[in-house]
């Protein structure tokens, strides 16, 4: 038996090539069983496609599914087996898919009543000077009885539809019926004896023409493949034979074996060849054959999944029948590639990895996941065994819609490896996928125990590097209800040495800031503080309590001294009240207008305030009418990149503020550079530091105060001002703050302080001993 005609053709100055549908049109699931016909001197193929993946475990069958070592994948929320076939041009010199399309079978559709749908492993046929497509359809009765049809196909559209019941009633499924291309409404229904019908598209019917009992015996029924078509005085086509056993688990498993056949004019099967394969799987299936000159073009299904079309010389094929005898050829294939490569010895696991891997980029899911188990069944390196396993599993999460059959999947890359923390990473985002955090974490969790066990991976599976596994853990943390542990967790990733990519750093930012500070934490102010404040502005006894998270709007307060009738622009109002910077000066008779990006948000803001409110995002308003002097601006969004570009959208050049609460987010900023950005920003327009990294606690610091100097007293400027850079706890600085002027001597001015220069002197300054508290 020849295991690999493919590799004999190649030896001989043949060809083969990959036929693909792009994945946009396929989705992904198998190409396969391809016709062909030469029609207005064009070659056509017909490729079928279907929705199912076929997984079947090859060799010592190590690596089975959960149902067994072959089995057919279908999306578990729809059983239908459905057939979908594309007309395409053949590129005879690439062997290349050229232009193709659909054929719309719609105009002749009905509601199918059985879950195999669509006209099955189309023969081309050109009869009458009709493009014709021949093949089973089983969806037109509830039981799945299969007929052949006949359909014509104008513009890539289905035009008619004739089904033909068989010349003796009473069978259950008629299927691979060989149409004769040179004899119209002829088929051969059956090898052994030769049995030619006639078909009657009219009626519907066929009959019997001719039964032609052959000498030759097989072991197996010769069942149809090809077409039939005419070579010098024979006719001559491809047939199929079919090994199906149940193995001791009582699970299905199958070998399918290949012939050309040669009949003379009278029907007598006078030459056939050994059995053979095409690339060496057990499951392969040819539709297809056309003969050309000294040339002929087979196309053929691989595993279900995949087509290829093979250009041999005829040489081949009549040495393989007994027409001709062999001749010596060379052994090496000259011609490279990756499928080459592979045809060259199928029983290499790395030229199945590759060409698994060629068709995983493409996107041709169902063809990579066969070469995959392909490579994983055969004795690679264990490290090349697991990622095809990882690969296999991988190929079905991108095809979707196998939930079950993609876990258990995953549990074989497990139970080769269990002590390798990829697969727990993929079993975790699996879960995480269906909010299922319990599960999600405790993978995550067992993943990390082996982190420091994983090998160098093509990045195609999307295994990066342990954090992967520390930020599951953090994700479902928070899901679970732990805040404070999300947080600890995301932070420590995000600023860890990690070689993050982007899209992990991006995630990580977009968490540490959604989540804030430890349940980010707000410091309410009431007059019972009153006395303890840094700056007892005018009218201070009369505030009875705040709104602000960390007293912005007190610091407004002391900034202006108490001033009642002032303005702002607040970019990034959120809730009209809770950790509001602006409500407690609306309050006081202040006005101004307030941007916000939620819609939620700003329609409770319309509700509960009476100053305007504008939805949009602040990064495309159109700043330019604003002009003059504005008492404050609030700039407060999301992430720390945002903000400093709306701060930077700003006309400073029309506009100056005199107090700005800036939030910089420092303490989520993992590229840590927006602090210092919007610093020396706001530094080049006038703008004075007072005080820097404001936070909720002693560590989370998250804003910068400013002020315009010539808008300020200096003696509140001289009170309110921190040159220290440290943490500031927004409470300790507005309440608590002492000045020891026991150890600060000598006159002192704003800007000497502002500079950390002291001059020394025998005395405290006058103004040092007013700002104690």
């Amino acid at each position: 038996m020849n295991n690999n005609i493919c590799k004999t053709a190649l030896l001989r100055g043949g060809k083969i090539s990959p036929l693909i549908i792009p994945t946009e049109f396929s989705n992904g699931t198998g190409l396969t069983n391809p016709s062909i016909l030469k029609i207005n001197g064009k070659l056509i193929l017909n490729i079928r496609q279907v929705g199912y993946s076929l997984y079947h475990s090859e060799g010592n069958q190590k690596h089975q599914s959960p149902y067994g070592p072959l089995v057919y994948l279908n999306p578990e929320d729809d059983i239908t087996l459905t057939t979908r076939n594309f007309l395409c041009e053949l590129d005879k010199k690439t062997l290349e898919v050229g232009d193709f399309k659909e054929v719309n079978t719609t105009k002749l559709d009905v509601e199918p009543l059985w879950e195999f749908v669509g006209l099955e492993d189309v023969r081309l046929i050109n009869w009458d000077k009709k493009l014709l497509m021949s093949g089973v359809r089983r969806d037109t009765t509830t039981n799945g009885e299969g007929r052949m049809e006949i359909s014509e196909v104008k513009n890539f559209k289905e035009i008619d539809r004739d089904r033909i019941e068989p010349p003796i009633k009473g069978s259950y499924c008629e299927k691979n019926w060989m149409p004769i291309l040179d004899m119209p409404n002829h088929y051969v229904k059956w090898c052994t004896p030769t049995e030619i019908v006639k078909v009657n598209r009219k009626t519907g019917k066929s009959k019997t023409v001719k039964l032609v009992e052959q000498d030759v015996k097989f072991k197996r029924d010769l069942r149809g493949g090809s077409q039939v078509v005419k070579y010098k005085d024979y006719w001559v086509c491809i047939t199929h034979e079919v090994d199906l056993w149940f193995n001791e688990q009582g699970k299905k498993d199958a070998q399918y074996y290949h012939r050309f056949v040669v009949w003379d004019k009278d029907w007598n099967m006078i030459h056939h060849s050994d059995k053979f394969k095409f690339m060496d799987a057990n499951i392969e299936f040819s539709c297809g054959l056309h003969i050309e000159g000294d040339e002929m073009y087979i196309p053929f299904g691989f595993q279900d999944t995949t087509a290829y079309i093979l250009k041999m010389t005829t040489d081949i094929f009549e040495e393989m029948v007994g027409l001709k005898k062999p001749t010596k050829h060379s052994n090496i294939i000259k011609t490279d590639g990756l499928v080459n490569t592979y045809v060259n010895n199928p029983k290499i696991a790395s030229s199945n990895y590759s060409l698994g891997l060629y068709y995983y980029k493409l996107g041709q899911f169902s063809s990579a996941l066969s070469f995959f188990l392909r490579a994983a069944e055969l004795d690679g390196s264990e490290n090349m065994t697991y990622e095809s396993l990882l690969f296999v599993a991988k190929s079905l999460q991108r095809l979707g819609r196998r939930e079950t059959t993609e876990l258990a999947l995953w549990y074989n890359a497990i139970k080769y490896k269990p002590n390798r923390p990829e697969a727990y990473l993929f079993i975790s985002q699996y879960y995480e996928l269906r909010e299922k955090w319990s599960a999600s974490q405790t993978y995550a969790k067992i993943g990390l125990e082996f982190k420091d066990n994983n090998e160098t991976l093509n990045l195609e599976l999307g295994y990066e590097h342990h954090y992967q596994l520390e930020f599951q853990d953090a994700l479902c943390c928070w899901n679970l209800g732990q805040g404070y542990e999300a947080r600890e967790r995301f932070q420590k990733l995000g600023f860890s040495n990690y070689p993050l990519s982007k899209h992990y750093k991006k995630l990580i930012q977009t968490n540490i800031t959604s989540l804030g500070s430890s349940g980010d934490p707000f410091l309410p102010y009431d007059n019972s503080l009153a006395g303890k404040l840094r700056f007892k502005f005018k009218g201070y006894k009369k505030i009875e309590r705040n709104y602000s998270q960390t007293y912005q709007d007190m610091f407004v307060l002391s900034m202006l001294d108490g001033k009642t009738d002032g303005d702002y622009l607040e970019i990034g109002s959120a809730d009209p009240y809770k950790g509001s910077n602006t409500a407690l000066l609306e309050e006081l008779g202040w006005t101004g207008l307030s941007l916000e990006i939620l819609e939620a948000e700003v329609n409770e803001f319309r509700k509960h305030r009476k100053n305007p409110v504008v939805l949009c995002d602040a990064t495309q308003y159109d700043f330019s009418t604003l002009k003059g002097v504005i008492d404050y601006l609030q700039v407060d969004c999301e992430p720390p990149a945002t903000t400093f570009e709306i701060l930077t959208n700003l006309p400073f050049n029309k506009c100056d503020f005199k107090v700005i609460t800036y939030e910089h987010d420092h303490y989520t900023d993992m590229e840590g550079k927006y602090r210092e950005l919007s610093r020396l920003f706001l530094k080049s327009k006038g703008y004075v530091l007072v005080v820097g990294n404001i936070a909720p606690d002693d560590v989370s610091c998250y804003e910068d105060w400013y002020v315009h100097p010539k808008y300020i007293k200096s003696e509140i400027l001289n009170k309110m001002i921190e040159k220290s850079d440290n943490t500031h706890n927004a409470s300790k600085y507005m309440l608590n703050k002492v000045i020891d002027t026991s150890k600060i001597v000598g006159e002192i001015t704003m800007e000497d302080y502002m500079k950390g220069k002291f001059i020394p002197d025998e005395t405290a300054n006058e103004t040092i001993k007013k700002w104690e508290i």
